[in-house]
């Protein structure tokens, strides 16, 4: 006898032995036991939940000829057996997929009408959702008012393609996969009753594979049985979620080669990677899908704390992004891999901030640029040269800000006069010289400088957290704090980061906060501003030594004006080496004799050309 496949030598036979489904069962053996079946029904599911059974063991009922009290039936008589084997006359299953034009239909309804050999003629629709347009409509009135022996079956996985119209006309019933306390028992069952025992790691093996779906369960547990054991998987995804959990994007990418390269479709990946993000979603919500064994989820909830809630939702926007575009893709592969990289490259290109998931006995030492680096090769040299990765810099040559001269010495002031003694009074609090209050602040800058690393710094996201680690709050004025950015910071990226830590501000300060971003240092930039240059050196002054041989101003342009109350005036002249020598002279002269004083005035005229000395002496000008 050829071997046959677990799933069809164990096919459910009676209501009884339907896996997972009590309120189609309960419902169904009612139906019979009382005689009120309904002319039309409507099973939808995921594949492998037993609609087809289910319909089978229903067209066996109605025809039984020996049915029992409880609804079931007998499996001996001929009219069972004949179901069975798929020889029943009564029973004609038709494919909609593949018989889905409008004349099978017609075919169908009009056979409908002709009378079989049993009680009742049961018409099951598989994939029912397949059928044209003209087909279903087709199929309304008939499904409507059928021939008082027929029954109709329509079971589909896509209930929202089916009209409305054939939905209103039939028993909705809605299979839900198996969850993994009854699948697990019923693999055993089924293991025992083939003569092949399994202990159970292969149990947990089969159930996690299966997903729910009694089918693929069985299937998987032919796949072992047939190998000896579980084999050496190496498909699994947990490699690759865990590195996307870690943010690591070499490790997610070799995960990928890896399975691709042991034969897996990407779309397979993908959708199993897709299954499992849920699976810790839900996990992390409060959520423990029936379907997951208590391993599985002890082990999503372990990732799901790892990778975070917003990580998780952006992976799964990632992969279903990616999904969608396969079926038009030349390399699901590509598609998979450009979706991954971009969902990590935000982390790989920013501050090189350790992931929170990683252990610390793990993380290797920084380098000269602040990034992780470690040592070795293979995976970790490409995971240390991805790390290093930077953005390439601007095109534009970097502005260079000269330091201004140091001011120049000031005397020391003279010590103030002694205050009279103030009355003994009760000591008040001196207030720290280091945070004075600006007006309208709730903190000052120092105060929110001493908690900018404790308690802001630290709840933000590894990226942002990275940017702003370092920063200096210069000051805080109402709902705006501006901090200076540590040297080597990218300002446009601290600036795209600006509303994280707007948002953890405001939570701390219990106010709207805006943040404001300056160039840190001396590093000059593209986006730098006219602010952050430091201002000219004032003009050097010039020596009355000077003032006797000076070169002559050529390209100096008169400009002056006097002031009609008498006073003595010095403007711009072309130089202001020239109005400093000019203004000194003049100053220099005052109480000489008139002949004398209008001499030193006509030799400063004749060697600065161009330059106007106005001066009031007495009346003499």
């Amino acid at each position: 006898m050829p071997h046959q496949s677990l799933y069809r030598r164990f096919r459910p036979q009676r209501f009884a032995e339907v896996v997972g489904q009590p309120h189609l069962v309960r419902a169904l053996s009612n139906a019979v036991r009382e005689d009120r079946v309904g002319h039309a029904y409507l099973l939808s599911g995921p594949r492998g939940t037993g609609k087809t059974s289910t319909a089978r063991i229903l067209a066996k009922a109605l025809n039984c000829e020996v049915l029992g009290d409880d609804g079931e039936p007998c499996g001996t008589c001929h009219s069972c057996t004949a179901v069975a084997a798929g020889t029943s006359l009564d029973l004609i299953e038709l494919d909609a997929a593949s018989n889905n034009s409008v004349n099978h239909i017609r075919d169908m309804t009009e056979k409908a009408a002709l009378v079989s050999s049993g009680r009742r003629k049961v018409y099951l629709l598989d994939e029912v959702h397949m059928l044209s347009a003209a087909a279903s409509n087709a199929l309304l009135k008939t499904l409507e008012e059928p021939p008082p022996h027929v029954v109709f079956i329509l079971a589909t996985t896509d209930p929202q393609k089916v009209l409305p119209t054939i939905r209103s006309r039939t028993q909705q019933f809605e299979l839900s996969l198996v969850g993994a306390d009854e699948m697990a028992p019923h693999v055993r069952a089924i293991a025992e009753a083939a003569g092949a025992p399994v202990d159970d790691a292969v149990v947990d093996y089969v159930t996690d594979r299966g997903g729910g779906s009694v089918r693929d369960a069985l299937s998987a547990l032919d796949t072992v049985l047939a190998a000896g054991g579980i084999p050496d998987d190496r498909t699994d995804v947990n490699a690759l979620v865990q590195a996307l959990a870690n943010a690591d994007l070499a490790a997610t990418l070799i995960a990928v080669a890896e399975a691709t390269s042991a034969g897996v479709d990407a779309r397979d990946l993908a959708e199993r990677t897709a299954r499992r993000l849920r699976d810790m979603f839900l996990v992390g919500a409060g959520v423990e899908p029936a379907e997951l064994t208590p391993a599985d989820i002890a082990l999503a909830r372990e990732l799901s704390d790892a990778m975070g809630r917003r990580a998780n939702v952006r992976a799964l926007e990632a992969l279903g992004s990616a999904l969608a575009q396969m079926p038009q893709s030349a390399d699901r592969r590509l598609t998979l891999e450009t979706a991954l990289v971009g969902l990590l490259a935000d982390e790989v290109l920013g501050s090189g901030a350790p992931s929170a998931a990683a252990p610390a006995s793990a993380a290797p030492a920084p380098s000269a640029t602040g990034r992780a680096t470690p040592t070795g090769g293979g995976p970790a040299a490409a995971r240390a040269a991805m790390a290093a990765t930077k953005a390439p810099p601007s095109l534009d040559a970097p502005r260079i800000a000269t330091q201004p001269p140091p001011p120049p010495p000031t005397p020391p002031p003279a010590p103030p006069a002694p205050a009279p003694p103030a009355p003994p009074t009760e000591a008040a609090p001196q207030p720290d010289a280091t945070a004075e209050r600006t007006p309208g602040s709730a903190m000052t800058a120092a105060d929110l400088q001493r908690i900018w690393e404790t308690q802001i710094v630290e709840r933000l996201r590894p990226v942002a957290a990275g940017l702003f680690r370092e920063a200096e709050v210069l000051a805080h004025d109402r709902n705006v704090v501006t901090v200076r950015l540590s040297e080597g910071v990218p300002l446009d990226q601290a600036q795209r980061r600006g509303n994280e830590a707007e948002a953890v501000l405001s939570e701390v300060l219990d106010q709207t906060v805006r943040l404001e971003v300056s160039r840190s240092g001396n590093v000059a930039g593209p986006d730098s501003t006219a602010h952050d240059e430091a201002p000219p050196p004032p003009p050097a002054p010039v020596a009355p030594a000077e003032v006797a041989s000076p070169a002559p101003f050529h390209d100096a342009a008169p400009a002056a004006s006097a002031s009609e109350g008498g006073t003595a005036q010095q403007f711009e002249t072309g130089s202001a080496s020239a109005s400093a020598v000019s203004q000194e002279s003049v100053s220099q002269e005052t109480g000489s004799s008139a002949s004398s004083q209008e001499s030193k005035v006509q030799q400063i005229v004749d060697r600065f050309p161009g330059s106007v000395v106005v001066r009031v002496d007495e009346g003499t000008t």
